[in-house]
């Protein structure tokens, strides 16, 4: 399974995109030895206060460098070698924290699938949990931990935001990777450490809390550890990632559960056998997390080692005001109408990205397939998504213009192209859902086959819209201050939303007759008109507001 993760994001990450773009600025060592200065040894005059040269001055030519680097001025020809290894462990440093970031975000959304793809054996009184409850059943605490799941979410996304800005990135997700894999870890060990359904419940709701500064953390680190160019590239690598977990580790975990079955003798298989093979499935889920834990302490360490300045001593010291600092710039940009259209569009997106989670339900009873194809679709949406943010993120959302680190302003047509792209990507998703909808009031007739198609367009046009335009915008105005903060502060109203529609959407999943599912498309198709709307004016909006600071 490893292997197929370092294969994934190799091909993804570095076969389809280009590697040309540059991580820092880079002086060759003809242009480091273009200057010489003459410089002389000087003492100071105490009686008239003013220096003179000494009696016998002994002249020399120092070579000094005319550039800054990434990790601090360049100093002296002699040092070019120096500088030269310096950018190359530099790039290096910068390439393995890319990679650990993947690797992150793609093993967190895979761990978060173990609950769903042990949902039912979890509720069934062979699981091994205890229950002593008369009043609760277990499907009861299994709908109350779900409930609770997304407010422990919320509550993350609420109070860790100027804590990541505060402690750092790849500190923060160390944190948080240690205590998924402690959680996680804890529930799939045995009865010893998780012997009952409500020490499960609160070891999820830890897993969650924890889960929710990640995405936060992810962008912070970048912030922290790249340059502008390549922010559009890293965010896009981070929504593979999280596709790519949901995939990959529905297809382990059901390989993984298959597998402890068989393993079952004949004689074990009575109607009071308890059943621990979901167990199996946490373990796997904590294991994994220690192969970015152990990427991040490396690289994460070396990066730090390799630029050698003082700013992050400085950081350190300052981290008790940078809290403040992180709250101000949230008031700050608060105050601006595309912080708020960018709310707006990220929170509503958030909902249609996540009815991914009722697309099996959705299939089966409107047009009539079986549970296994019904599953399927659900994977041409996270298809389409995967498509959609590893061929055009660059190309639909690039963090810079091409011209821009030659010192010419960037032209409105480029900020006019993100909006338009954005606007288009929408308007493909609300043609999606009015199809959808004039299906299920019998207006036009679509055959299962058409419905699977408009899904995989539904995927195709909401991820990039989601994860770039609001993570940009963090990025840019967040500054290494407040850009968690803000990208948490998107993310609380979006989860609040959520919460509200998946109690909407859970009182039509029993329903006998696809017409009961008119008013949530009707909403869907609301929210995706306002999503349009808002995210194109904040584009507008923010590039308007970049040309104007420009001279």
């Amino acid at each position: 399974m490893t292997a197929l993760f370092w294969y994934s994001y190799y091909l993804f990450a570095f076969v389809l995109p280009s590697l040309s773009s540059p991580t820092a600025p880079s002086y060759s060592p003809s242009i480091l030895r273009g200057r010489t200065l003459f410089v002389s040894s000087w003492k100071i005059d105490t009686h008239r206060g003013k220096p003179r040269p000494r009696a016998k001055a002994n002249h020399k030519f120092v070579e000094l460098g005319i550039g800054r680097g990434r990790h601090g001025i360049v100093r002296g020809g002699a040092d070019s070698g120096n500088v030269e290894n310096s950018e190359a462990n530099s790039s290096k440093s910068s390439w393995g924290i890319s990679l650990s970031l993947f690797l992150t975000y793609l093993t967190v959304m895979g761990a978060k699938c173990a609950l769903p793809s042990t949902l039912s054996m979890l509720t069934s009184p062979n699981s091994g949990l205890a229950h002593h409850s008369a009043v609760l059943s277990r499907q009861d605490v299994m709908s109350r931990l779900l409930a609770l799941s997304t407010v422990s979410i919320a509550a993350g996304k609420l109070l860790l935001g100027p804590f990541i800005d505060s402690l750092g990135g790849v500190p923060s997700l160390q944190i948080a990777l240690s205590a998924l894999c402690i959680c996680l870890g804890s529930i799939g060990l045995g009865a010893r450490t998780c012997p009952t359904l409500t020490s499960f419940a609160i070891y999820w709701i830890v897993v969650d809390f924890a889960f929710s500064s990640c995405w936060a953390a992810c962008v912070k680190t970048i912030r922290d550890c790249m340059s502008e160019q390549r922010w559009a590239r890293e965010i896009g690598r981070l929504a593979m990632a999280a596709r790519m977990g949901n995939a990959l580790s529905f297809a382990f975990f059901a390989s993984l559960l298959q597998w402890a079955s068989a393993g079952t003798t004949a004689p074990t298989m009575g109607a009071d056998r308890v059943d621990f093979s979901w167990r199996l499935v946490f373990r796997a889920s904590s294991a994994i997390q220690l192969i970015p834990l152990l990427m991040l302490s490396y690289f994460g360490r070396k990066g730090k080692s390799d630029s050698g300045m003082n700013e992050d001593k400085q950081a350190t010291s300052m981290s008790k005001s940078t809290m403040k600092e992180s709250l101000a710039i949230l008031y700050h940009q608060s105050r601006t109408p595309e912080f708020w259209l960018h709310l707006i569009s990220r929170s509503m997106i958030m909902v249609l990205v996540s009815f991914l989670l009722f697309i099996p339900s959705f299939m089966v009873q409107c047009y009539g397939i079986s549970s296994a194809s019904s599953a399927r679709v659900g994977s041409m949406f996270a298809l389409g998504c995967l498509l959609s943010v590893s061929t055009l993120s660059e190309l639909t959302y690039p963090s810079v213009h091409r011209n821009s680190n030659i010192g010419r302003p960037t032209p409105i047509s480029f900020f006019r192209q993100k909006a338009y792209f954005m606007l288009a990507f929408l308007a493909l998703a609300t043609m999606c859902l009015a199809l959808q909808r004039a299906f299920l009031q019998n207006i036009i007739n679509l055959t299962p086959a058409v419905g699977t198609f408009l899904m995989f367009l539904f995927g195709f046009s909401l991820a990039i819209p989601f994860y770039l335009p609001s993570s940009m915008f963090a990025l840019k105005r967040g500054g290494k201050d407040g850009s968690a903060t803000i990208a948490d502060a998107f993310d609380v109203c979006g989860f609040g939303l959520l919460a509200v529609f998946n109690g909407y959407v859970a009182r039509v999943l029993n329903a006998k007759t696809k017409r009961a599912w008119v008013p949530v498309f009707s909403w869907m198709l609301g929210g995706s008109i306002v999503a349009m709307t808002s995210l194109f004016g904040a584009v507008y909006l923010e590039g308007m507001r970049e040309i104007e600071r420009k001279p």
